[in-house]
């Protein structure tokens, strides 16, 4: 087995992959595009230390980011070298894996994404089971039990080498402010293998819930379970999170865990609304929050970019957020939004403009009348006052900021859901 995946094309596959998603170094400092050159001068002598079961895996650097519901989120980013070989392991494995898995599970899989769980999560809603178990495991990827993972993977991998291997990658240690810190549990985010091994985990879970006959989706760590009335959500909510702290050796936060109705559930960034037609599809509050603190961000007062400027750093932005969320009924929250962005930009606009006189001017070439032009580039009123006035939004309409190219929200939105392909 792990003469098959150290297989140079094998190897190859995982070269492109690396560096293709580039990111930042290890504690080494090896960066991505050093590593071709590191491995036609090094590979064969890497490749026959791994084989003889010489090699020792350097520990992971640590890295904190701000997680979107607040608090921070560690990432354990190994050397390039190690990311290249975990790649290697975790394309050979995954093929292994993927007729275990479940239909409904739909993250870190090829052909299976964010918005087939949401719209499994709408059918089942649909369906009655109205009632929702939002389970929330806590630093799910911190908190992996090394032995109940080995014991899991021996079931499909013979090969000790192979074992070997990836048990080194887990007690590799991370390196926190110079001092190496040994793991013992744990299979820290940042690394190519880790989702692998985050789903071989939970597919236990699966397999229980399947074989007690619920209703389920789960995407990484993120697991929602449906069920027809309140008392057996209660129920159900119980002995599952007796099963993962007893039988997975794993943490559910009982604070974030809950049981919910759908209008106010919250899965992926998507919660669900009561139509005449049934549940739909919506943009959770907390979604629509953090896009718009983003915007904010982008759109600051004092920043001295020019209003195509702003709009040019924005586009990468809206175009993300519309690709995800374009499965949601949002077209009057798309437009909600365009006003904002609209409205701050109006507010940098006339910043900019400064002085009385360069106002005037400005407006009068926008078509408002020299009167009001003098009127309200006089005006002593605040810059959100004058971005909401019927002079500024006139002057300043939505014809000008295409003119500009803004192509905003609503626009990319419209495209987007009259273009989309099917899902199922």
């Amino acid at each position: 087995m792990l003469e098959e995946i150290l297989d140079i094309r094998n190897v190859q596959k995982a070269f492109k992959q690396v560096t293709a998603n580039k990111g930042a170094g290890g504690i080494d400092g090896m960066q991505t595009d050093e590593l071709r050159d590191y491995l036609n001068a090094n590979w064969q002598t890497l490749r026959k230390d791994i084989l003889e079961g010489n090699y020792r895996p350097q520990a992971v650097r640590k890295v904190e980011i701000p997680k979107p519901q607040g608090g921070r989120r560690m990432l354990g980013i190994p050397t390039v070298t190690d990311r290249l070989l975990q790649q290697a392991i975790a394309q050979w494995l995954s093929p292994k894996y993927e007729e275990e898995f479940s239909n409904y599970s739909y993250g870190f899989r090829e052909r299976r994404n964010a918005h087939q769980a949401v719209l499994q999560a709408q059918i089942n809603l649909n369906e009655d089971y109205e009632w929702i178990i939002e389970l929330d495991l806590e630093k799910f990827f911190d908190r992996v039990n090394h032995d109940k993972l080995m014991g899991l993977l021996t079931k499909k991998i013979s090969d000790k080498r192979t074992l070997k291997l990836i048990r080194s990658y887990l007690n590799s240690g991370i390196m926190e402010e110079g001092v190496i810190i040994p793991r013992t549990e744990g299979t820290p985010q940042g690394s190519p293998l880790s989702p692998l091994l985050s789903n071989i985990v939970l597919n236990e879970l699966d397999k229980e819930l399947e074989a007690r006959g619920h209703r389920y989706v789960r995407y990484a760590d993120d697991c929602s379970i449906y069920v027809r009335s309140e008392k057996s959500a209660k129920r159900v909510m119980g002995t599952i999170t007796a099963y993962i702290e007893n039988k997975l050796k794993l943490k559910v936060n009982r604070t974030k865990s809950k049981v919910s109705r759908p209008n106010e559930s919250t899965l992926l960034g998507f919660s669900f609304y009561k139509s005449e037609k049934g549940w739909e599809i919506r943009i959770a509050p907390k979604s629509l929050k953090r896009i718009k603190e983003k915007m904010k961000e982008k759109t600051k007062r004092n920043d001295p970019s020019n209003a195509r400027e702003k709009i040019k750093k924005m586009e990468a932005v809206i175009r993300g957020w519309v690709n995800y969320f374009c499965i949601a009924k949002a077209k009057s929250k798309m437009k909600e939004l365009d006003e904002m962005v609209r409205t701050r930009l109006r507010i940098g606009i006339w910043k900019q403009w400064k002085k009385p006189k360069t106002k005037r001017i400005n407006l009068e070439k926008s078509g408002i009348k020299s009167g009001k032009a003098y009127e309200w580039s006089n005006s002593r009123k605040g810059y959100c006052r004058v971005a909401h006035s019927p002079i500024l939004c006139r002057a300043l309409n939505n014809e000008y900021f295409t003119r500009l190219r803004y192509v905003g929200f609503t626009n990319y939105y419209y495209w987007k859901t009259e273009h989309q392909t099917k899902l199922f």
